[in-house]
């Protein structure tokens, strides 16, 4: 069950279901589960590096991503934004590495691992027709020397870990 299913009153109850069912941890950033007393590891679905916590909920089977859920419990309602993690750690669920912001806010924060272009040698460079290309926020730029193009990359902005 994704999110844009559910109305604003059912987000309001699960919200105020998570916080009845749920203890939170400080130190972890994980939810404990107030029968068994222990912490929710939640699933990892696929190649996406956060956590999933599955509810029934109205009869349903509800699935929310453990750092929404952790919001939830935390501040008594979802999110109308996106949940960003601070530190850039999909695992690390602890309420001070949250924060709610705008998609393009999230997009901000984003570390990548950029790879030398095989024909260039060089990251976020490539051969384009009459010499390299360089493709920073959708707009793309033309060089006729592939170490100028790498240039104005790193002047554009680029961050490199």
């Amino acid at each position: 069950m994704i999110r844009s299913q559910l109305t604003d009153g059912e987000l309001a109850a699960l919200a105020a279901r998570i916080q009845q069912n749920y203890d939170y941890d400080d130190r972890s950033g994980k939810l404990v589960n107030r029968k068994t007393g222990k912490a929710v590891r939640g699933m990892k679905k696929g190649g996406r590096p956060y956590r999933d916590l599955r509810l029934n909920f109205n009869g349903r089977d509800t699935i929310i991503s453990m750092h929404r859920a952790v919001w939830a419990w935390h501040n008594g309602r979802f999110p109308t934004l996106q949940i960003d993690h601070i530190n850039g750690n999909g695992f690390d669920n602890r309420i001070e590495n949250l924060r709610e912001v705008t998609p393009s806010e999230n997009q901000l924060n984003q570390r990548r691992t950029w790879k030398p272009n095989a024909k260039t040698g060089l990251p976020g460079v490539y051969p384009s027709g009459c010499g390299y290309g360089v493709c920073v926020a959708l707009h793309r730029y033309s060089f006729r020397d592939k170490y100028e193009a790498f240039y104005h990359l790193t002047l554009l902005g680029r961050r490199y870990k």
